[in-house]
């Protein structure tokens, strides 16, 4: 509170008190909403010590802070039950009064006699007061015709403009989430006055928010290899093309698969290892040490009859052979260990060490029982929301660690970015789609019902810009015009909608001649196992049509329909 304003209300202190004893809580409507029963509040700003009072007498543990003495003499007079729980305290500086940390904090009709140049010292002290998870009800006015350009009124009383979504930023960057918002005409009966209150929690860990968990461990902590980036790129896929793949947990966490998680992390270092250079992913490879990232050998043993088959160590020919299922039993006990080895590092590397430099400490952990990476349920939300802003500056760091590390071999970020980047080749990634379509004899475009020949082009629903996703449910068959057509744009809801039958008919000749790849990867969308031939088309149908909607809406993605009457 400025100087002036607090003069006003020591002048006037009875008449002040007076008005607002004869008037009704506007707030206290919203007491049971925002505390719980019992619960200990601090009202700062206590003022005539109504609301104060009113606290106490609903059985909350409530104590205030009034920074002007009259006012604190008026209230005690009013109400003598105050005594003891009643105190001198100014905002900003305001300390923890009363002994602790409260589960609440009442602030009504405070802030807007607080400066803009305090603003920011006055939010973070208010966070001080509270307990994680604790409560923080404020309300300001929300119009008023009765202030100058100068930001008073004809008292001399401050009254600064904040607005609710000026207010709502500001104390979400320091560390609260926004619960709740009313609108309320004065209690007063002035004219032109309304006002809005405001209810915040804080969030676990003070002002780390989830995606400043994220920031905080990708910029603070120790980085001796690439892990962390991995696994957070991994999550962050994961979360936003596979969100049924996450278990929800009676604790309120959230579980993901480790073995999924090393399967993405198999895809994100074969090209790395491929590479014609040795590209260093630790501190330690870097130096010359002969001590490897402990999943190289694994991986590069199941690597090495697929390094002369194309690009990439034979990348493509490689997740061809898995789809396709015609993996050896030599291969695949080589991709059980390359596997059972990245997931022990993802274990006891970044899942142990991730946010060892942050105030809220680590961030994972590992449940031996559902072989699952655990994280707090905000983080899986945050990964889930920004999940593709999240893959691209993980990307981006990746490369520059990895400069960092191979700075004796002359690795440069340019060199390692192409590779962090590299998919699959299209025409080898959709030939076991196009085989089947063909041998099937559908000979319909999905898309537009033109016929189809020996040339069908094989769409991506979601493209593969987008997703870089080359599973079989993804992958229909259309006329190549109408391909071209479409481009990296997504279907429209009305098109989804009415092609479905021809959708699900694609899905079931799939199924039919590839039934392992089909449902290992579509038990990946869905987030559980096709239970049989029957009942999963409703599902899956779903599942592509929310997953095309939200990469939609998250990526701002052109909808698309095809022009029937092209050529």
């Amino acid at each position: 509170m400025d100087d002036a304003t607090a003069e006003f209300y020591a002048r006037n202190a009875k008449d002040v008190v007076a008005r607002y004893e004869a008037a009704a809580s506007s707030i206290a409507r919203y007491f049971g909403v925002a505390f719980a029963a019992g619960s200990r509040v601090l009202d700062v700003g206590a003022g005539s010590g109504r609301d104060l009072a009113l606290l106490l007498r609903g059985g909350f543990e409530a104590f205030g802070v009034e920074p002007v003495d009259a006012l604190r003499v008026e209230a005690l007079d009013h109400h003598p039950e105050l005594s003891g729980r009643l105190a001198s305290g100014v905002l900003p500086a305001i300390g923890v009064p009363f002994g602790g940390v409260f589960d609440g904090v009442l602030c009504s009709a405070v802030l807007m006699h607080v400066p803009e140049a305090d603003l920011f010292d006055t939010a973070f002290a208010l966070r001080g007061l509270l307990r994680p998870h604790g409560r923080l009800l404020i309300s300001l006015p929300l119009a008023r015709t009765d202030v100058g350009e100068d930001g008073r009124d004809g008292s001399g009383r401050l009254f600064s403009p904040y607005t609710a979504e000026y207010l709502q930023l500001l104390f979400e960057r320091v560390g609260f989430q926004q619960i709740g918002r009313w609108d309320d005409d004065d209690a007063l009966g002035r004219a032109g006055t309304r006002w809005f209150t405001l209810l915040f929690e804080l969030r676990i860990g003070g002002a780390l928010r989830a995606i400043d968990q994220i920031e905080g461990i990708l910029n603070r902590d120790r980085k001796v290899a690439t892990y962390k980036l991995a696994l957070f790129r991994a999550l962050a896929e994961l979360a936003t093309q596979e969100p049924r793949g996450a278990r929800w947990r009676s604790d309120g966490r959230v579980g993901v698969p480790i073995r999924r998680i090393a399967e993405k992390w198999l895809g994100y270092y074969w090209p790395i290892f491929a590479a014609g250079t040795f590209i260093p992913q630790s501190q330690s490879e870097g130096a010359g040490s002969t001590k490897p990232v402990m999943f190289r050998k694994a991986m590069s043993a199941l690597m090495a009859p697929y390094r002369g088959a194309g690009v990439h160590g034979g990348l493509a020919a490689w997740q061809q052979d898995l789809q396709a299922g015609r993996l050896s039993a030599a291969t695949a006990a080589m991709l059980e260990a390359a596997l059972r080895s990245i997931a022990s590092a993802i274990r006891y590397g970044p899942v142990d060490f991730s946010g060892g430099s942050l105030e809220t400490g680590r961030v994972f952990s590992h449940d031996p029982k559902t072989a699952d990476v655990v994280m707090s349920s905000e983080l899986w939300r945050e990964l889930s929301l920004l999940g593709h802003w999240i893959i691209d500056a993980v990307v981006l760091r990746w490369a520059t660690l990895t400069e960092r590390f191979g700075q004796r071999q002359g690795i440069r970020s340019s060199d390692v970015l192409p590779l962090l980047l590299a998919r699959p080749e299209p025409e080898r990634a959709t030939h076991l789609a196009r085989q089947v379509y063909l041998q099937s004899g559908l000979g319909v475009c999905v898309w537009s019902d033109r016929r189809l020949g020996a040339g069908l082009a094989v769409d991506h629903v979601i493209p593969f810009a987008l997703w870089g996703c080359n599973d079989l449910w993804n992958l229909l068959p259309v006329a190549p015009t109408i391909n071209n057509q479409k481009s990296d744009k997504l279907p429209t809801s009305e098109l989804m909608r009415s092609r479905r039958p021809q959708i699900v008919q694609c899905w079931e000749v799939l199924r039919d001649e590839a039934s392992v790849a089909f449902d290992q990867q579509a038990a990946h969308l869905l987030g559980r196992k096709l239970t049989g031939p029957l009942g999963w088309q409703d599902a899956l149908f779903a599942r592509l049509r929310e997953a095309v909607e939200v990469t939609a809406l998250q990526r701002g993605v052109e909808r698309w329909a095809p022009r029937l009457s092209a050529s």
